[in-house]
């Protein structure tokens, strides 16, 4: 008997419905709910798992999922899953709960950042006083010093408190290491006209490769020359009104610098400034004329004659 003829002889047990292809080749669809408990039922099951997917005929539909559509379809939740779990770590609603580490683990890198804290202070303070002793062995500071009658020391950075002098562009912004790495050392004639400056440029300053950028040339040159003039113009105090420079030469990073300053003319509110920068050796590198005038009110900027007295008391001196 064949396999259409037994389904036909027990379809009345069950709602199997028996679909047969145009070809007369016997494929069976199989839709049910039911579990087969007959031998026609069990055998159109199995013909029907064994055959390819029927054609639908008379409004009928079948479906059969196939190894590879499984596999794309599986492939795609887990793709799915994935991007959902990145996308909630991205977003901060999953978080990894590792194992605690045991203390001598956490110590440890917390001991060797402090070693190389300590490491990089002890440097810079080495660095810095190699070359506070290169300012204080150059000729110009040398003979300051064994001139005690006619120049007396003074401090570069000066402020009436450590918060305006960390806001300040010099002591603040310029000084560090690779810039202005020590407090430049000052010298004050006893006549109050003329100062000298010795620093030393790092190269974290220069424009061109290795050469110190103009405009900090142009900055230390209106920084300095404000020194006579606040000595000798009206309430110890001034503005900045021009400036000029001549640039000579480029100027090398990382080598000590002598600007020698001093007033020039003086009239009422106003002073002329001028100064030189030079090197070691003498050269003129470049210089400057600065114009400064004293304000007339006196609610703009206070009188600065106080600071002035407590700036000349810092270093002992004959005068």
């Amino acid at each position: 008997m064949s396999l259409t003829n037994t389904a036909r002889l027990f379809s009345r047990f069950s709602p199997q419905q028996i679909v047969c292809s145009q070809n007369q080749t016997h494929h069976l669809s199989l839709r049910s709910y039911a579990i087969p408990h007959t031998t026609a039922q069990r055998i159109a099951l199995k013909g029907a798992k064994q055959s390819p997917a029927a054609r639908p005929m008379n409004g009928t539909s079948s479906f059969v999922f196939s190894r590879p559509m499984l596999a794309a379809w599986a492939t795609c939740c887990i793709f799915f899953g994935v991007s959902i779990s990145l996308f909630g770590v991205d977003q901060g609603w999953i978080t990894f709960v590792g194992k605690p580490k045991q203390d001598t683990l956490e110590a440890n890198p917390n001991k060797e950042s402090e070693q190389d804290n300590a490491l990089t202070e002890d440097l810079e303070s080495e660095i810095k006083a190699q070359i506070t002793d290169m300012l204080l062995q150059t000729d110009v500071a040398k003979s300051c010093l064994e001139s005690p009658d006619e120049w007396k020391r003074i401090p570069f950075f000066w402020s009436k408190d450590n918060s305006s002098k960390s806001s300040a562009f010099i002591p603040g912004t310029l000084h560090g290491p690779g810039k202005l790495s020590v407090e430049p050392i000052v010298f004050l004639n006893r006549d109050r006209k003329q100062f000298i400056v010795i620093l030393h440029i790092g190269k974290r300053l220069c424009g061109h490769s290795g050469i110190v950028h103009g405009g900090v040339l142009a900055t230390l040159f209106d920084d300095i020359t404000a020194r006579p003039a606040f000595w000798n113009l009206p309430r110890n105090i001034a503005f900045t009104a021009s400036l000029k420079i001549n640039y000579r030469r480029p100027v090398l990073a990382d080598q000590v610098l002598v600007c020698k300053t001093q007033l020039a003319k003086l009239e009422g509110r106003k002073g002329s400034i001028t100064a030189q920068l030079e090197d070691v050796k003498g050269n003129l590198l470049s210089d400057a004329e600065v114009l400064y005038v004293s304000p007339s009110n006196e609610k703009m900027l206070p009188d600065a004659a106080s600071m002035i007295k407590l700036i000349e008391s810092v270093y002992p001196g004959n005068f």
